[in-house]
């Protein structure tokens, strides 16, 4: 993945290959949204970051190719903790469609095992929540994940088995 967005960008820097980059967003672009929605974005918020990630992606990308979907990723993460930062500081919501959340002290209170699994994923450090939404969430396989992270593959593969595990034995523990 790393390898195509490489030569898809340096033919969009050296070349001004426009289509080059198309064909990069188009590959990126949903699995991205996926991730911002995961991660708690609203669906308009998640594209309000996308196109910011990918506008802030634009003024950097051609200065450093090594890893541009890593790079992607990282702007779009740090995106949203400052939306996050700022959404916290201001004392007035004007998102007419925002949920409220509860926090729930026990599980005998969640609806259903979704909303269980939710308070679970919610229970993680963000790092490990971020590996799972790029896994199961938006679906990258576990190279894509070591391409955007700069990890090893097999790393990528043994931290989520042991995150599943993990939520696994709290979830036993627990119900």
């Amino acid at each position: 993945m790393q390898d195509q967005a490489r030569e898809l960008l340096d033919r969009y820097c050296k070349q001004a290959d426009n289509a080059a980059f198309n064909s990069f967003y188009r590959a990126q672009s949903g699995k991205l949204w996926q991730f911002l929605r995961g991660r708690g974005c609203s669906e308009e918020g998640a594209y309000d970051l996308l196109a910011e990630a990918f506008l802030k992606f634009i003024q950097v990308v051609c200065k450093d190719l090594r890893a541009p979907v890593a790079l992607l990723y990282r702007i779009a993460i740090n995106l949203h903790i400052d939306q996050y930062r700022r959404d916290k500081a201001s004392p007035v919501s004007t998102d007419n469609n925002s949920v409220e959340i509860h926090v729930v002290e026990s599980s005998t209170a969640f609806n259903d095992e979704r909303d269980y699994v939710q308070y679970l994923m919610k229970s993680l450090p963000q790092d490990e929540q971020n590996l799972l939404f790029m896994r199961y969430w938006t679906g990258l396989t576990h190279k894509e994940i070591a391409g955007i992270l700069d990890m090893p593959e097999g790393t990528i593969r043994r931290q989520c088995a042991a995150i599943i595990k993990k939520l696994q034995q709290r979830w036993q523990e627990e119900s």
